[in-house]
């Protein structure tokens, strides 16, 4: 590939499929913060409570062009209030899976898995604010796609809160 890790050609447009995300988001999130609210109550009954897990969901990229393409990576993701500008960290890379070249058919589907750690942004000095837009860049992309949701997002610098995998072949079928 000569170090390039997403070929271009005229024509070839990668989106991402937000609608599935944002309605598994918000069941998500509305889990996630009762659980870290749940974590707290717990931790004040037993100091010895283990903070929630982040809770994931799916980003799905499709190919809407007429012929094949290929990625290779991690795609880039940041919360964004609602003036795009960015809260927090873009999210930090998980190494859960091995990255490895996935071609999307023309009209196929690739994802990769955002975690949210809703402990992290609610610890003390987080300064969390609300986050109107999820942006995401497929993998070596300039562009990007905007997701529309709320969360609370972390906005200190090198505190993660946010985690993404690389990109992989297929829809989002991890149960």
């Amino acid at each position: 590939m000569g170090g390039t890790t997403l070929q271009h050609q005229k024509g070839t447009q990668m989106i991402t499929r937000v609608r599935r995300t944002v309605a598994a988001l918000t069941g998500v999130l509305a889990l996630g913060i009762g659980s870290a609210v749940w974590a707290t109550s717990a931790a004040s009954a037993a100091p010895t409570a283990a903070a929630p897990p982040p809770v994931c969901f799916p980003l799905e990229l499709t190919n809407i062009s007429g012929h094949a393409c290929r990625t290779f990576g991690f795609p880039g993701v940041s919360a964004t209030n609602a003036s795009l500008g960015q809260l927090g960290d873009a999210a930090g890379r998980s190494n859960l899976f091995r990255a490895r070249v996935v071609t999307i058919p023309a009209g196929g589907t690739a994802h990769a898995n955002l975690f949210y750690g809703s402990a992290e942004v609610n610890t003390s000095g987080c300064k969390p604010k609300a986050a109107s837009f999820i942006k995401v860049f497929p993998p070596d992309s300039r562009r990007s796609k905007l997701g529309f949701f709320s969360f609370q997002a972390c906005t200190l610098k090198h505190h993660p809160y946010l985690r993404v995998t690389v990109v992989r072949p297929g829809p989002h079928l991890d149960a």
